[in-house]
C-alpha cells in the first residue's frame, strides 16, 4: 500500500500547488455557479474554489484508510488495491475539476460573467464519463464489502449474485461512461444535459434490474 500513499501524496502536493497558483491569479470575486446558458448566477469569493480540493482529499483519505481494517487475505489485499486505486482516481478527477472551474472563472468577463456553456457542459460530461469508466473497470473485481459496488440486499445475500451483478454493472458502466462523453460532445445545449443525465440513469436502472434477475434465477435453482 505504501506506493499508493506516495502516489496520492504526489497528486495532492501537485494539486494544492496548482490550486494556490490559480487562486493567486484569480480576482477576489469570481463566478462560483453557472446556469445552463453559461451565465454566472452567483458570484463569490475565489476561496470557495478550495471546496473541491478539500472534498477530493477527504474522499481519497476514506478510500485509502477504510480497507486497512480488512483481513490480510488474497481477497483483502485485492480490496485494498481496488480502494486505493479508486481513491487516487477520485483525487485526480476532483483536482482536474477544480482546475477546470478556476480556468472558466478566470476567463469570465467581470462586467458580465459568461462562459462558453458548451465548454462547461462538455467538461462536466467528460468528468462524469471518466468516473463511470473507472468504476466499470473496478466493479467486476470487487468482493462483497461495506463500501463499494452494487450493494443491495439481494446482492449482499449471495456471493454468486454479487459477482454476476458486479460484472454486468461494470461492463454497463464503461458503456455508459463512453456514451456520456459522446453525448456531451454531440448533442447541443440542453440536449447535452439530458444525455449526461440519462446515460448514467439508464446504467443504474439496468444494473438493478439485471441484479434482481440474477437473484430470482438463483432462487429457482
Amino acid at each position: 500500500m505504501k506506493k499508493y500513499y506516495i502516489i496520492a501524496g504526489i497528486i495532492t502536493a501537485v494539486g494544492l500547488i496548482g490550486t494556490f497558483i490559480g487562486l493567486a491569479l484569480l480576482p477576489d470575486v469570481v463566478p462560483v455557479h453557472y446556469n445552463f446558458a453559461g451565465e454566472a448566477d452567483r458570484m463569490g469569493s475565489k476561496y470557495e474554489m478550495l471546496v473541491t480540493p478539500v472534498i477530493a482529499i477527504l474522499f481519497c483519505g476514506v478510500f485509502l484508510m477504510a480497507p486497512r481494517f480488512s483481513k490480510d487475505t488474497k481477497d483483502g489485499r485485492l480490496q485494498r488495491k481496488i480502494f486505493a486505486v479508486t481513491g487516487i482516481f477520485v483525487l485526480a478527477l476532483f483536482f482536474a475539476m477544480s482546475f477546470w472551474f478556476m480556468y472558466l472563472a478566470g476567463r469570465a468577463d467581470p462586467a458580465a460573467p459568461v462562459v462558453d456553456a458548451g465548454a462547461l457542459l462538455k467538461g462536466c460530461g467528460v468528468f462524469i464519463g471518466l468516473a463511470l469508466i473507472a468504476l466499470g473497470n473496478f466493479m467486476p473485481k470487487a468482493r462483497r464489502n461495506a463500501f463499494y459496488g452494487l450493494r443491495v440486499p439481494w446482492t449482499m445475500d449471495s456471493e454468486a449474485v454479487w459477482q454476476r451483478s458486479q460484472r454486468f454493472a461494470g461492463i454497463a458502466a464503461v458503456v455508459a461512461g463512453i456514451s456520456t462523453i459522446a453525448l456531451a460532445f454531440v448533442l447541443p445545449g440542453m440536449w447535452a444535459v439530458v444525455g449526461v443525465i440519462v446515460a448514467p440513469t439508464v446504467w443504474v436502472v439496468l444494473s438493478l434490474v439485471m441484479s434482481w434477475r440474477y437473484h430470482k434465477d438463483g432462487e429457482r435453482t
